[in-house]
């Protein structure tokens, strides 16, 4: 009896402790594969939670992201936004993902969008400005890098 409590002790304590790996993992940028993994267990661990769930997602597009998977980032991003329609960083890094495949007008969107959510997000002024310029929108393009010169100063605007 006393072994068969032992033993569903331990099995308790190696869930309890898988659980809360996954959770660490999710939240390990330095370790793509290792936030992807961590991730998507905390994802099917927590189904219910919606502010865990959103920030799971995020931490997971943020990882494909640094793969260079930018449509699995997209999807992660959109399901967090899915789930949180406030999320501004959510809008932001998936506005860096379309970036990322030259699809400038998607990008500038959630970049909007980023913006409208939080009005102090230096990076998605600076980074919309980069989507203006290549579509010929200079003076646009200057503006918003201005602004995120005034909200950052470690912004500067670059060098035409």
């Amino acid at each position: 009896m006393l072994k068969g409590l032992v033993v569903l002790m331990v099995l308790l304590c190696g869930s309890m402790t898988a659980r809360a790996d996954a959770g660490a993992d999710c939240t390990h940028p330095q370790d793509p594969d290792r936030g992807i993994r961590g991730c998507t267990e905390y994802i099917r661990q927590n189904p219910s939670n919606k502010t865990k769930l959103a920030a799971a997602y995020y931490n997971r597009g943020a990882a494909y992201r640094a793969k260079g998977d930018n449509d699995r980032a997209i999807a992660d991003y959109s399901k967090a936004i899915e789930i949180n329609p406030k999320y501004a960083l959510a809008y932001y890094n998936r506005g860096n993902a379309y970036r990322d495949k030259g699809d400038n007008d998607r990008a500038i969107q959630d970049f909007d969008e980023a913006i409208r959510l939080n009005p102090k997000l230096a990076e998605a002024f600076y980074l919309r400005g980069f989507a203006l310029r290549r579509l010929g929108q200079q003076a646009r393009a200057a503006a918003d890098f201005a602004k995120a010169g005034q909200l950052n100063p470690n912004l500067r605007p670059p060098k035409e």
